[in-house]
């Protein structure tokens, strides 16, 4: 009766750690990804930097039509280290809950430049007319230059309260990380208590490295992240990179899980096995 006891308490002690266990592996990588550096990373990874400047090179291009300004114009007015360090400053700002500083100052100069010449050139007459011209070009130039820099709309994001919301979670995810961990080490405790740990926790880790791994692997090896349909290439690359990113920490922590499980079931085995001989 003791040993039935036992067995359904190890069982249930187990299955609980398996949950802990994936609960707490849940809010580290959500706290550890969630941050400034994380994403920055991961616009650095992806070349995001670069198809930003690109993408908005190409925008001005094909908008000569409503801008009429030539592409040499913008193409002197930005440059790939200004859209560098305009993206880094959209995600600082976001995170420090400030607006962002970013200097168009070069544009709104080069554009000033070209609309003086062009002036002296045509003869045309600097009115009213001639300001708004400008001022409309100006405006036009920055906030496209600004949308294009805020490579994980972050803005819109905000506008639609998603930021907030997962604000909320990421900080929940830091407050309760050590409730977490501190619930898979009462766990550990328990088992040990009722002996025969290294088997069980190796099966709960076992448990918990199939659940994570499983899926995250089906999504790889099927392509199904690549499969995602987004307009701009730019947002497409960083959104299923990152994703990607996320589904390979979250399959490797799961095969990393579930190979110490089974060295700790197999160890277990043996030394039962030895035991048994010896007697």
């Amino acid at each position: 009766m003791k040993n039935k006891l036992n067995l359904v308490l190890r069982i249930i002690v187990c299955m609980l750690m398996v949950f802990s266990i994936i609960g707490t592996c849940g809010v580290i990588i959500a706290d550890r990804m969630y941050t400034p550096e994380y994403l920055r990373s991961q616009v650095s990874r992806t070349d995001t930097y670069e198809n930003a400047y690109n993408s908005l090179i190409k925008r001005f291009s094909d908008n000569y039509s409503i801008s009429n300004i030539p592409i040499e114009v913008y193409e002197s007015s930005f440059t790939s280290d200004w859209m560098k360090s305009a993206v880094d400053e959209k995600i600082n700002s976001f995170f420090e809950k400030r607006e962002a500083e970013i200097d168009c100052s070069k544009a709104e100069k080069n554009i000033t430049e070209y609309f003086e010449s062009y002036a002296h050139e045509a003869h045309v007459i600097k009115d009213e007319t001639y300001e708004k011209k400008l001022d409309e070009a100006i405006t036009y130039t920055q906030k496209t230059a600004l949308e294009q820099a805020d490579v994980y709309s972050l803005a819109v994001m905000e506008r639609a309260g998603i930021s907030a919301k997962v604000s909320v979670f990421a900080s929940l995810a830091r407050k309760y990380m050590w409730v977490c961990i501190a619930a898979v080490a009462v766990l550990v405790v328990l088992l040990i208590l009722l002996k025969r740990s290294l088997y069980w926790i190796g099966t709960a880790l076992f448990a918990s490295g199939m659940i994570m791994a499983i899926p995250t692997v089906i999504v790889k090896a099927e392509g199904l992240i690549n499969k995602f349909s987004l307009k701009d290439y730019t947002t497409y690359t960083l959104v299923t990179g990152t994703m990607d990113s996320l589904a390979t920490v979250v399959m490797m922590t799961g095969i990393i899980m579930l190979a110490v499980g089974v060295v700790m079931i197999a160890t277990h085995l043996i030394i039962q096995n030895r035991n048994e001989k010896a007697a």
